[in-house]
């Protein structure tokens, strides 16, 4: 669980020892506890009733998975909506900083109008249904 990668530099009489084992190895055991919770879970539940209780149908319906046609259709609505025929929807649109540069949103015109669009679907039906 801990890696042995110890730097030893030495100078004359001075010696110094660069650690870095118990960082990586403190990283890694949560990795470790999640992973053995899962086999337990499945040798006490058995791989039937485990599969049973992740199916698409019992999945959280407020997160959205959308093919390509559907993507397309809540853009276009959106954009009906509030049209924008100058491309000013990327202009101020909220990206987050606290992201490595390289995992963030790229300001795509796709990306932005399907981010709006979904905002302002969630938006529309949490105003209907209170």
């Amino acid at each position: 669980m801990t890696a042995k990668n110890n730097v030893l530099i030495n100078y004359k009489d001075m010696n110094h020892t660069n650690s870095f084992g118990i960082i990586r190895g403190l990283q890694f055991a949560s990795f470790v506890v999640q992973y053995y919770g899962l086999v337990l879970d499945l040798l006490v539940l058995g791989l039937r009733r485990a599969t049973h209780g992740f199916r698409d149908k019992s999945s959280n319906p407020f997160f959205s998975r959308f093919s390509a046609d559907e993507a397309r259709d809540l853009i276009q609505r959106y954009l009906t909506e509030h049209p924008d025929p100058n491309n000013e929807n990327i202009v101020g649109y909220n990206n987050k900083k606290c992201w490595p540069r390289d995992a963030r949103m790229r300001l795509m015109k796709h990306d932005v109008n399907l981010g709006r669009a979904v905002f302002w679907d969630i938006k529309v039906y949490f105003i209907i249904n209170g």
